[in-house]
């Protein structure tokens, strides 16, 4: 059984690279929660993520720790909003691993901001 951290790794090379290797490392009835957006399932978190990073203008990994079955990453993305400004999302994202398979992403971030350019109320 790999660590979360290699499980974690290829995902996120796999997202660097945009390359579609990162869905194979998703469990089936992986869950994502975040201050804007839910997904259950495999299918949902997908198209949840890929929606998300076509917003995406630039991205720098702060750090990141991990143990057996979770890695913890701080991160500042960079989003384009439909009014054309680009705004820095400083997160905390947390992945759970369980059989070699990421079970669940819950991320963290101050969403006011973020809602306000793109009209979110709340979810």
């Amino acid at each position: 059984m790999q660590k979360a951290e290699q499980i974690w790794g290829a995902y996120a090379q796999s997202m660097q690279e945009q390359n579609e290797n990162w869905k194979n490392l998703l469990a089936d009835d992986v869950t994502f929660t975040g201050p804007a957006a839910k997904a259950i399932g495999k299918a949902e978190y997908i198209k949840t993520t890929e929606d998300f990073f076509g917003m995406v203008r630039g991205a720098e990994m702060k750090r990141y720790v991990a143990n057996d079955n979770l890695v913890a990453t701080e991160v500042a993305i960079q989003v384009a909003t439909p009014s054309g400004n680009v705004i820095t999302l400083d997160m905390s994202e947390f992945y759970e691993i369980k059989d070699n398979k990421i079970q669940s992403v819950k991320v963290h971030y101050d969403a006011q901001e973020f809602r306000k350019e793109f009209g979110i109320n709340k979810i």
